[in-house]
């Protein structure tokens, strides 16, 4: 199959994940470790399913550097919770747009990747649109307080894509997905191990119950295949062609957020007044077209 088919199928499964992962933290779980700990177990699971149909490569150091860079999405999750907690999933799904402003900036500092002012007025749009999503005037407060949270998130993801890709030069996918997995599973053992956490997690996930369990597994599956189908574009195709077509995820969870809102309100319900609509859309929007400049 041609890569940007894998490329458009990757943003479409992330933004069902997104989805199941704004129901869960705003109506099962409401806590942030016990959640993240959940979903790690869950991709553990997937992980050593692919394990046990597909050979994995250990090589040095490179499966080691595999491994600690999966230490990276267990930090990046809990502000990516706290967002959630705190704002709609459209707007936070739009503020995914910084990460390709800090995979630029990245790029220039450590891989000597100078850019053209075209590709700068593109990161300057991306910029203003993450603000626009952010405006929400809400008497004293003028812009989302997710803001906050999604700038970290978006530095750490940046700098793991941009490690992932430099990996897929000496080991295949399913390689890099299993030992990041790995990566991510031996920190929240690690995390595990304080008393007050553990307690935590052990009394959430009863509460949760398993129909709660389930729903995390089948949404969490949706995250993997669409890691799987990125990790396939990125081994195809150069980096920026691929993430072009990722960054129409916010207008995968547009799409699907407006449907359940229409259809299915009683499982997540967003405002859906004509001025809101209109700001989602001309954010987004801003976020195709310097995308279309940076790339």
């Amino acid at each position: 199959m041609e890569w940007y088919i894998f490329a458009l199928l990757a943003p479409a499964f992330w933004a069902m994940n997104n989805v199941f992962i704004k129901f869960l933290i705003t109506n099962k779980y409401k806590s942030h470790f016990p959640m993240i700990f959940t979903v790690i177990f869950m991709d553990t699971i997937f992980a050593i399913a692919i394990a046990a149909l597909t050979s994995i490569n250990t090589i040095y150091p490179y499966s080691i550097f595999a491994f600690l860079i999966g230490l990276m999405p267990l930090l990046s999750f809990w502000f990516y919770l706290n967002a959630l907690i705190k704002e709609e999933v459209t707007r936070i799904i739009t503020l995914f747009q910084l990460i390709p402003v800090f995979v630029a900036f990245i790029s220039a500092v450590f891989l000597n990747e100078i850019l053209g002012a075209q590709k700068y007025l593109g990161i300057a749009l991306i910029v203003s649109a993450s603000i626009l999503i952010s405006y929400k005037k809400s008497g004293t407060k003028s812009f989302s307080g997710a803001l906050k949270f999604m700038i970290p998130f978006g530095i750490i993801i940046a700098t793991y894509t941009i490690l992932d890709k430099t990996l897929l030069g000496y080991l295949d996918f399913p390689s890099v997905f299993f030992w990041n997995v790995m990566g991510t599973l031996a920190g929240t053992l690690s995390l595990l191990s304080l008393t007050k956490l553990r307690q935590e997690f052990i009394r959430t996930v009863s509460a949760v119950g398993k129909k709660g369990v389930l729903t995390t597994f089948v949404g969490e599956g949706l995250y993997v295949i669409g890691t799987i189908c990125s990790l396939i574009a990125l081994s195809l195709v150069d980096a920026p062609l691929a993430s072009a077509l990722f960054g129409l995820q916010p207008l995968y969870v547009f799409f699907y957020m407006l449907l359940l809102s229409l259809f299915l309100p009683k499982i997540l319900n967003e405002p859906k007044s004509k001025p809101t609509i209109l700001l989602k859309i001309s954010a987004i929007a801003l976020t195709f077209v310097g995308t279309w400049l940076v790339i």
